[in-house]
């Protein structure tokens, strides 16, 4: 894993210094080392921040290049390096390195953006071809890894995060206020789009292709592709034993590492199931738990688990205190940004995991998958609830008890189309009550509508998982574990996000995947407890500490002025902050994300 940045110039303008910054913006990426090349022409410059876990030899540090002029700058792992190696060595190739980076660049000269589809990693990168004049931008299956870059007058640059891009002298600022509204929605912005004008990401799957005559941006892969033309007929035990094959296989690929290397251990299925998978495929990963003053401890089901597997488990504890410290570097360490509190665990879990090890597993993945959240499950029946007129529309008493639910329900409850009420239910702030915050009216809706077309024939139990694949868990949840875990200089794997697992859960009967009894099966499979049916996920106990500890903090931010000044519906935010305070509503989620929101405005001068 690491941080990678450059700058194309068809003017000749392209140099190593305006890189420095660039780089160093990314140093948290990349503490084992750095570098920097151009082309000697002005027209190509890279960088890069090494973690190194395959091969941490000087030999395979980046960028690399050849005595032709080509190069290349990668972030991020290549599991199958080792067969594709020696593919290429039957074709006559001989390598110096025994990892994956030189591996990626042989494969790009000899195949071209053809090698895409041989790799199985989570990758993004540059490689530059100076024959063909011919920069290529590339993003893994499911966005795993980011990168985002922007055009200038005669090129464009590029970066890993987004406060690295800013870092350049030539990139003009400017809000992207139809952006903001889309993230005040979600938490984040779906899309190619982001926070500012003219700076975009690159989507999952998608690869960049810049030349003189032009830019191409494409879909390499699609993890929709086979739904509906392609189907397993299994019986659940088949199913649950072609998942075992899936996970073991996944993980086998993922123990790969000439650094230490461990295992998140919650309490719940998920992380149980990589667990389980690498003790099966002969490893022993010293594993970690964290418990959170004041939130649910989850330990006692973790510690279990561990005992069953024979893994030595460690279990640290977080208060409020340690996670105060790390939200003072939430506006830089979040990038783009993120308005989800369980950033801040996660943060925790990454600097608790970095002391012990360089590389972690974790469960990510999952619940977008097989519907672990509640309103994947809720949508049927929402859907249904939204064809009746708008007076007979009820939910079922108790269906959602925390105020949180209630509220968020009640919402979706009034929107007149599935999308919105998705909206309402994924998100943060309903979309009509983001146009009385920034008191704008006919803001963009929250998915592009290419995106929404793009899953909108699906059947309801299908339509909103492949919308969170496409959206939620590129952009929010995966962007989440990424920037929590390298601001703390640890690679995190996630081996439920294989694309043949994605791909065989998009194929299989809709009755499997509308909770998690697969996943159960494969546990008892191999002889193991149990975890709780009831899982709360990892959050703070965030409402709680918005009127205590945070209390002060927000307090000052949301209410001294600082709303009005931009135009925002002060009085709005003043009144959602005193119905949160009285303890009868919960609204802790819309107001710790204008909060991150203008922290990160404030960190950046926009």
């Amino acid at each position: 894993m690491c941080g990678i940045c450059g700058w194309l110039s068809w003017a000749g303008e392209a140099s190593a210094p305006p890189l420095s910054p660039m780089s160093e913006a990314l140093s948290h990426r990349g503490p084992d080392g750095q570098g920097s090349w151009t082309d000697g022409k002005g027209r190509i410059a890279f960088a890069h921040r090494r973690l190194a876990v395959l091969d941490p030899l000087p030999r395979s540090d980046q960028p690399m290049w050849d005595e032709e002029g080509r190069s290349l700058v990668f972030n991020g792992e290549i599991y199958n390096f080792r067969e594709l190696r020696r593919d290429l060595e039957k074709e006559g190739l001989s390598f110096r390195c025994s990892g994956d980076t030189e591996l990626l660049f042989a494969a790009l000269k000899f195949r071209g953006v053809q090698a895409l589809e041989d790799l199985d990693g989570q990758f993004a990168f540059a490689y530059w071809a100076p024959a063909e004049r011919r920069l290529v931008l590339a993003r893994d299956r499911l966005g795993i890894k980011a990168l985002f870059w922007a055009p200038l007058r005669d090129g464009l640059i590029f970066a890993s995060e987004l406060p690295a891009l800013l870092a350049h002298p030539l990139l003009q600022r400017s809000v992207n206020v139809g952006a903001m509204g889309r993230w005040l929605q979600m938490g984040y912005v779906a899309g190619e789009e982001t926070l500012l004008e003219g700076i975009y990401s690159l989507e999952a799957g998608t690869v960049l292709e810049v030349t003189p005559a032009g830019t191409l941006c494409r879909r390499w892969y699609d993890p929709l592709e086979g739904i509906g033309r392609r189907s397993l007929v299994l019986k659940a035990e088949e199913a649950a034993e072609e998942l075992e094959s899936l996970i073991c296989n996944s993980v086998r690929r993922r123990l790969v590492a000439d650094v230490p290397l461990g295992c998140f251990l919650s309490g719940g299925l998920d992380s149980a199931l990589i667990a389980g998978a690498a003790v099966r495929e002969g490893a022993a990963p010293e594993s970690l738990t964290i418990r959170f003053e004041g939130g649910k401890d989850e330990s006692p089901e973790a510690e279990r688990m561990a005992a069953a597997l024979g893994l030595s488990n460690d279990v640290e504890s977080c208060s409020w205190g340690d996670l105060d410290q790390n939200l003072s570097r939430w506006a830089r360490s979040s990038g783009d940004p993120l308005a989800d509190p369980s950033f801040l665990p996660t943060s925790l879990v990454a600097q608790a995991g970095v002391r012990r090890w360089k590389v972690a597993l974790s469960g990510d993945g999952g619940d977008e998958l097989l519907s672990g959240y509640p309103r994947l499950r809720m949508m049927p029946r929402m859907e249904a609830i939204l064809r009746l007129s708008p007076s007979l529309r009820r939910l079922p008493s108790g269906l959602f008890p925390s105020a949180r639910w209630a509220t968020k329900l009640k919402a979706a409850m009034e929107t007149s189309d599935a999308f919105d009420a998705y909206q309402v239910l994924q998100g943060v702030w309903p979309a009509r009550e983001v146009e009385e915050l920034l008191q704008r009216g006919s803001l963009p809706r929250a998915w592009p509508e290419a995106m929404r077309n793009r899953v909108a024939d699906f059947s309801s139990w299908t339509r909103w998982r492949a919308l969170d694949v496409l959206s939620f868990l590129p952009e929010r949840m995966l962007a989440k574990v990424d920037r929590a875990s390298m601001s703390m200089s640890l690679e995190t794997r996630t081996p439920l996000l294989d694309h043949r697992i994605v791909e065989f859960f998009f194929a299989l009967p809709e009755e499997f995947c509308r909770d998690k009894s697969l996943f159960r099966r494969v546990l008892s499979r191999w002889g193991l407890p149990q975890p709780p049916k009831k899982k709360t996920g990892f959050e703070i106990p965030l409402a709680d500490w918005l009127r205590g500890p945070l209390r002060q903090r927000l307090g000052v931010d949301l209410l001294g002025g600082g709303l009005s000044e931009r135009g925002w519906n002060q009085e709005l935010i003043r009144e959602l902050w005193e119905r949160h305070l009285s303890g009868k509503e919960d609204h802790a989620e819309k107001i710790f994300s204008i909060a991150v929101l203008l922290s990160w405005l404030r960190e950046f001068g926009l």
